[in-house]
């Protein structure tokens, strides 16, 4: 599902509001059991205002997590001259500052549809930056195996994070992380280095 980028301030502020009760709603119980009235009533909005922007709960949960990749994805494709630390410190600030559907998404639950389009997101990006930064062209199999395992450690850190509620220092987790993806970026320039050398010696 994309998210609508010209609805008027009305409608974003309604949508917001219904977000924030599903969310509240889903610490509680799970989905199937949440009815549209529940809904309304704890984001204080008619039902007939509710069914104007979605069929159901789902399509509803949908939005949610589409929104969700939207916002990361704005944050993914800002360019930060291949800063990985700035890209972190973003990533991190927005977690934190939306700390409700944070919890629900990434303390521990992560959905496989959302884990999917999230390390979809997240791979593109290591590449795009790997791949400039280390003039490196194509992705190799060693890359993919490098990217998969930043992808898993970077949402692994992330989730444990969340699950710990906050509580350890994002600056120290913004260095772990980017000295983790900058030592294993280096492989790439090392083997771009090897590259160039042994062609050097086949033309001596």
């Amino acid at each position: 599902m994309k998210i609508a980028k010209n609805e008027d301030r009305r409608t974003r502020k309604t949508k917001k509001a219904l977000r924030e009760a599903l969310v509240s709603l889903l610490h509680e119980k799970n989905i199937q059991k949440i009815t549209v009235r529940e809904l309304t009533d704890k984001a204080d909005i008619h039902r007939s205002t509710f069914y104007a922007n979605f069929k159901d709960v789902y399509e509803l949960y949908d939005h949610m997590e589409a929104a969700m990749i939207q916002e990361i994805s704005d944050i993914i494709s800002a360019d930060y001259a291949f800063k990985s630390d700035v890209f972190f410190i973003k990533l991190l600030d927005y977690i934190n500052n939306n700390r409700e559907i944070s919890r629900l998404f990434f303390g521990g639950n992560i959905s496989p549809s959302l884990y999917e389009r999230l390390t979809g997101l997240f791979r593109d990006s290591f590449v795009e930056c790997w791949s400039k930064e280390y003039d490196v062209a194509g992705v190799s199999e060693e890359m993919d195996y490098c990217v998969q395992y930043c992808l898993s450690g970077s949402l692994g850190v992330v989730g444990l994070w969340v699950l710990r509620d906050f509580v350890y220092p994002p600056e120290k987790l913004v260095a772990m992380l980017s000295e983790i993806e900058t030592g294993v970026g280096k492989i790439f320039q090392t083997d771009s280095e090897e590259k160039i050398t042994c062609s050097h010696c086949r033309q001596n």
